[in-house]
């Protein structure tokens, strides 16, 4: 399989282990990945690469946090199609509720497991309208995608 083959994914992540470890693991699977670890640089890869998905931690140095990158790029006509997942150890409602407000597809809550992400991956095209939410170690069903407006009502 050629890199041209190969989906595009761009892992931020400012902890060098980590992007590291994510990297590694994914590239040995079908993805070729890029990475970058402040907000600004993943913005000029993003509009650069135009990544099928983007694996997005929340907490980034710099200006721009993991928000405000995602909003960017949701937002933007060249990046809108990107599949954002937010990372983050973060598990309170409001940073659910912050990563619908931006755009984001999907949010892995710290620790997770790389089968949990690569199925989130594997599955974005039936994912795409839909907010996963994945808070522990063991979940990743069908039941966990929320269309957005039941979500946003259920927090009402």
């Amino acid at each position: 399989m050629t890199n041209q083959d190969r989906t595009k994914l761009l892992i931020v992540e400012d902890q060098d282990e980590v992007r590291k470890l994510l990297r590694i693991a994914l590239a040995g699977l079908k993805y070729e990945v890029v990475d970058a670890s402040t907000g600004t640089e993943a913005l000029a890869v993003a509009r650069r690469l135009r990544p099928a998905v983007m694996l997005l931690d929340i907490l980034l140095p710099g200006e721009l946090n993991g928000f405000e990158v995602c909003e960017r790029i949701k937002f933007n006509h060249d990046t809108h199609d990107t599949f954002v997942i937010l990372i983050s150890g973060m598990s309170a409602e409001d940073n659910f509720q912050e990563a619908m407000r931006v755009g984001a597809n999907a949010y892995l809550v710290k620790p997770f497991r790389l089968a949990s992400l690569e199925r989130v991956i594997t599955n974005r095209d039936h994912l795409q309208n839909t907010f996963t939410l994945i808070r522990s170690l063991d979940e990743f069903s069908e039941s966990h995608s929320v269309h957005s407006h039941s979500w946003h009502s259920a927090l009402a």
